[in-house]
């Protein structure tokens, strides 16, 4: 982002000799190169309002509220964004020579990638709406059509000019050079007519912006690849445009943290390293608190293993080695009071388990060598009351994966980890 708000700096100082004589349209400039976006939107508003047909205040309003929409909280992102493309809009309707805004190419091809980028974020979601505007500045700004200016104006022409590296193609599609490589833009449709995949290959590696959708055409998977077509952020969604898992592609392998989300809210973290779990998982409960912690080396459990109750406290905890149990086991009431503790070895209970009522008082002792216990013909309904929990603390938690249905599943079967 430096290398580019650098090339913009100096796009500027190259430009500055049309306007030098101007002390206000300089005032513009310094304050912009002062990083004083603030100073610079209200200036520039206020020589708009004086010299409507000057193109320098509109030009520079457009720059400090894009400088805006980087550093903004989601809440003013939009607004910011539609001020930047507002006046990017007017400063090129104004410059009807074409001289001026050729000379900032490079400010104008950054913010037609953001705007792509946000727009199709809230597009894919369930504000679908609030994007429509991002669409119709492109239009005006670009002369470009997309796919979603079209599912907004559906009575629009076709005959609008495109540039590559939007939704409208001209070029061929499907190709395939002489070494076997996937080359160019490929795309394929469900039966019933819905797009369902857009992706651009260069010697047979995805680059750029990978969308996958459901049947209904609603968004499935959206990555978004390096220019080496190796790292990819991703985000999947379910079948009515929720996002439910979102996270890093290496090739084809999950790698770093990855954030699972049900109906909005965050169900699950986990960490991983070339596809393989590695480092520290959790599961949420409804109201944000930790409901589960587990650890993991090269895809196997390994580590300490805690549960907790929805208000924080502990409810059990072990540990597991190499997949293995191997350690002590407690499970705790609410309360705070062992509720059952034991000890595992190479993954059987082992020695003296012991039972305790919510008051502390020990109602039962088993004790076990090798998973099978001495006083075998003692036990009642207390063994299966171990095995009856340690079934519910394994299954009381979902899967992340059950979370993400279709798009995980797609992801999957098209060799994703």
């Amino acid at each position: 982002m430096g290398i580019k708000l650098l090339s913009i700096t100096i796009v500027l100082a190259l430009s500055s000799s049309l306007f030098a004589q101007n002390k206000e349209y300089k005032k513009l400039k310094s304050y912009f190169d002062e990083k004083k976006y603030e100073k610079c939107i209200e200036s520039s508003l206020k020589s708009i309002k004086k010299e409507p047909k000057e193109i320098f205040p509109a030009l520079y309003a457009s720059l400090a509220y894009f400088e805006q929409f980087k550093i903004a909280d989601d809440k003013y992102k939009s607004k910011n964004l539609r001020n930047a493309l507002k006046y990017a809009a007017k400063a090129k309707k104004l410059d009807k020579k074409g001289v001026v805004i050729p000379q900032y190419s490079t400010y104008y091809s950054e913010l037609k990638e953001s705007s792509l980028k946000y727009g199709d974020e809230i597009f894919y979601s369930e504000n679908k709406d609030k994007s429509c505007f991002i669409y119709d500045y492109l239009v005006k700004i670009y002369e470009d059509t997309t796919t979603q200016y079209r599912d907004f104006h559906p009575e629009s022409k076709k005959n609008i000019s495109s540039e590559v590296g939007l939704n409208v193609r001209t070029e061929k599609v499907n190709q395939i050079d002489d070494k076997g490589h996937k080359q160019g833009f490929w795309t394929k449709k469900y039966r019933n007519g819905v797009v369902a995949y857009e992706v651009t290959f260069k010697d047979n590696k995805p680059v750029g912006d990978y969308k996958r959708y459901h049947e209904n055409g609603k968004i499935n998977a959206y990555l978004v690849y390096d220019n080496l077509g190796e790292w990819a952020d991703a985000k999947l969604y379910d079948d009515n445009g929720k996002i439910v898992a979102e996270g890093k592609y290496f090739g084809k392998f999950k790698d770093g943290l990855w954030v699972y989300s049900h109906n909005g809210k965050k169900v699950a973290e986990e960490n991983f390293k070339m596809g393989n779990k590695n480092g520290v998982s959790k599961s949420f409960f409804e109201n944000g608190s930790i409901s589960e912690e587990k650890n993991w080396k090269a895809g196997v459990e390994n580590g300490v293993w805690r549960q907790y109750y929805n208000d924080g406290k502990k409810r059990l905890e072990s540990r597991i080695d190499n997949g293995k149990r191997n350690s002590a086991y407690y499970l705790y009431y609410q309360s705070g009071r062992v509720k059952i503790r034991g000890r595992y070895k190479n993954d059987r209970m082992d020695g003296k388990w012991i039972y305790s009522d919510f008051k502390g008082e020990i109602v039962k002792e088993i004790y076990y060598m090798n998973g099978v216990a001495e006083n075998q013909d003692e036990l009642d309904e207390k063994e299966q009351e171990v095995f009856k929990q340690f079934e519910e603390n394994r299954k009381r938690l979902k899967d992340p994966k059950d979370y993400i249905n279709n798009p995980y599943e797609y992801m999957r079967d098209n060799g994703f980890k």
